[in-house]
């Protein structure tokens, strides 16, 4: 399977800052290496009660393999290990979608 991420961002474009919320991000860059474009789409669970485990699945369900974000809850943790979907964890909140973009190809 080819590689896929999806970043949680908190704007609509390549020049937003990664939002470090999973369930609750307003938007997600999905991306595949290689690609000269991403995806943009929005968080359409992050009003939802158990946002988290609802995007978690739904990203399974699109064939993301690795999902760049902050932090995340046991249960994500757990359903992401389980479906073997690699997590990335960043600390940095000042940092734009464009600097993962270019790390990650």
């Amino acid at each position: 399977m080819e590689k896929q991420f999806a970043i949680t961002s908190k704007g609509k474009t390549i020049k937003s800052p990664v939002d470090l919320r999973f369930g609750k991000c307003d938007y997600l860059v999905i991306h595949r290496p290689g690609d000269e474009v991403a995806r943009l789409i929005e968080n359409p669970f992050r009003k939802d009660k158990n946002p988290g485990i609802k995007l978690a699945e739904f990203l399974k369900k699109n064939e993301i393999t690795a999902i760049i974000t902050g932090g995340v809850g046991v249960e994500v943790s757990d359903y992401l290990a389980s479906q073997h979907l690699q997590l990335i964890q960043l600390e940095e909140a000042d940092m734009r979608i464009v600097d993962i973009l270019e790390r990650i190809g």
